[in-house]
């Protein structure tokens, strides 16, 4: 919760603007969050429990039109005002606890600096009000890794009431943690960061190698600082470098993401990378080196009367390898040096919407809702001769009665100059698709629903010219490797919030089933079927920057019964990047 500093106080004449303890905890956690909910039925039988479980919450789009009012209302009673002082107030990690822990955590975490919070805000003393440029800086203050939770109130002046004081309200997140990564081979490395570098807001990490399997033997450091909001610019930076036992990064980057409906993005990279690939087909490693400069920007200009905003991008790239496979004119052009310059144009629009128990575990979420399209062109000149570039994209997603719906889809081809052929052409599509929160127990339900397919036409020889099941389109628990130049998987997987928690580490509960087909067939449905089907459970503390826990069993089938599995996977994963609709620099459509 948010607490609010003492001796804060208002006039009888605005208590329905009060920020007493009670009335802010309800006015900032107006979400579905069953979970802290107590069941005064008791615990139930089995039977109450599937029905409670599984028995919808059905969507009420009247009252959710009424709660987006109460709070748009809230700031629109204001809209127009003169905006005076701005109080910024920083709650402590486990702020108003006294457990002994959470006390101890609190004396050792160095709070998010005022300027920091500050450099964040998009209004000033003495902007006019605008309701919904606050909605969007409370949005932009939720997605820093360091804050837990904000809130930002308006409260009017007794002596003049054209002039409201704002009062934004943050609650930190513990932010040091390490990661390791270990391999069964030797070569292994633990990682040790901090995502709010002496409440800086900056991360700063520190990589070290080791090879366990022959008396840890020292590999090297890789080091790595960024730095979001640069001096209240929101420009974000990042410096890359050090070595590993087989790879080496050193580099700079600025970039600034497209933030209003009328905004500019963009963004300036070199680097410079050494790495082992696995090269599929065949299964082997080879050690690849190159550098690239990358350089975008774009322009977006609000249209009031669609309520959507055009847009535009440019990037020029240029990639060069020193150490690479093989290649020639069709085969390996993943590692082809070549330059590029391409464009987009197209329309966009963004909104969010306030819910709880889809990406977290009972923390507020922004969930986007919107749509995005691009139309691309580009020119590419290297080694192997020059070629145009053309594609479109198209996503868009929506809440509905029934849950909320995403779709996306991308097409693009490179053109032959001297041939006049299209070749590397991708077809990708994504139809995404989650719940609404079910159950009126203890134990909440959502499921979740993800098709992916990718295409590929007149594909040439090497790496990245076959497609397999990995991250983007993955089947859970799948040892054996697969390939083919066409693919489609339909994830599943259902999830129940439990109650449960040791030390505020809350967990979940989750089945899942994949199926997939993957081939050269142009018919998909003709290609090979493949499936896996497990279980698990996922732990996560919302106020620690701590990956989440992931425990998962897991059987992968074919039509000849069952594969060789990762029957057991205990690993911590990052939570699931939301989905987006703000323009982004322009790139070929992927075939991955």
């Amino acid at each position: 919760m948010l607490c609010i500093p003492k001796g804060f106080s208002m006039d009888s004449d605005r208590k329905k603007d009060s920020l007493d303890r009670k009335g802010k905890e309800r006015e900032l956690k107006e979400l579905p969050d069953r979970q802290q909910k107590k069941d005064k039925e008791g615990p139930g039988r089995f039977t109450s429990f599937i029905y409670n479980s599984i028995k919808a919450r059905p969507r009420n789009p009247e009252e959710e039109q009424r709660a987006l009012r109460r709070e748009n209302d809230y700031m629109s009673r204001f809209a127009g005002r003169t905006i005076g002082e701005i109080h910024v107030y920083r709650n402590n990690v486990f702020e108003g606890s006294n457990r002994w822990v959470d006390r101890t955590l609190n004396s050792m975490h160095y709070p998010t600096r005022e300027k920091q919070i500050r450099n964040d805000l998009l209004f000033y003393t003495g902007d006019t009000l605008d309701p919904v440029e606050i909605r969007n800086n409370r949005r932009l203050l939720r997605s820093r890794d360091y804050i837990t939770d904000v809130n930002i109130l308006a409260v009017p002046r007794p002596d003049d009431t054209t002039i409201v004081d704002m009062y934004v309200l943050t609650k930190d997140k513990w932010t040091i943690s390490a990661d390791l990564d270990i391999d069964s081979d030797g070569p292994s490395s633990i990682e040790i960061y901090d995502d709010n570098f002496l409440g800086l807001g900056d991360r700063f990490s520190i990589r070290t190698y080791l090879d366990w399997k022959h008396a840890f033997r020292y590999g090297g450091n890789l080091v790595e600082y960024s730095m979001p909001n640069i001096g209240g610019t929101f420009w974000d930076g990042r410096v890359v470098a050090g070595q590993g036992f087989d790879n080496s990064a050193y580099g700079i980057e600025l970039k600034k993401e497209f933030i209003r409906p009328t905004d500019y993005g963009a963004g300036a990279s070199f680097m410079y990378k050494r790495d082992l690939i696995d090269i599929f087909p065949p299964d082997t490693s080879i050690h690849a080196r190159w550098t690239i400069l990358d350089l975008w920007g774009g322009r977006a200009f609000a249209i009031p009367a669609l309520r959507n905003s055009l847009y535009f991008t440019a990037r020029f790239f240029n990639l060069h390898y020193t150490d690479r496979p093989e290649v020639s004119s069709t085969l390996n052009p993943y590692f082809h040096s070549n330059s590029m310059v391409i464009g987009s144009i197209g329309f966009y629009k963004e909104r969010f919407q306030l819910a709880s128990l889809i990406y977290g575990y009972g923390v507020p979420e922004d969930i986007a809702y919107g749509y995005r399209t691009a139309f691309l062109t580009g020119y590419s000149w290297g080694e192997f001769g020059n070629r145009w570039y053309f594609g479109g994209e198209f996503s868009a997603g929506y809440f509905t009665r029934i849950g909320y719906f995403g779709i996306g889809a991308g097409l693009g081809s490179y053109l032959n100059q001297s041939g006049g052929q299209f070749y590397r052409t991708t077809l990708s599509a994504r139809i995404t698709y989650f719940t609404n929160l079910m159950g009126s127990g203890r134990y909440p339900v959502r499921q979740f629903l993800t098709l992916n397919a990718t295409r590929g036409w007149n594909r040439l020889d090497g790496f990245r010219e076959t497609l397999e099941f990995n991250s983007v389109a993955d089947l859970r628990g799948m040892k054996e490797e697969v390939y083919g130049t066409n693919r489609m998987v339909l994830n599943t997987e259902t999830v129940v919030f439990t109650p449960w928690h040791i030390a505020q580490f809350k967990m979940a509960m989750f089945g899942f089933a994949d199926f997939g087909l993957i081939g050269d067939n142009g018919n998909i449905f003709k290609n090979n079927f493949y499936a896996t089907v497990g279980l698990g459970i996922r732990i996560k503390n919302e106020h620690l920057i701590f990956n989440t826990i992931s425990i998962r069993l897991g059987v992968a089938l074919n039509k000849n019964g069952f594969m060789d599995s990762h029957y057991f996977d205990l690993s911590n994963r990052d939570r699931n990047n939301p989905i987006r609709y703000i323009p982004v620099k322009a790139a070929p459509i992927d075939y991955l």
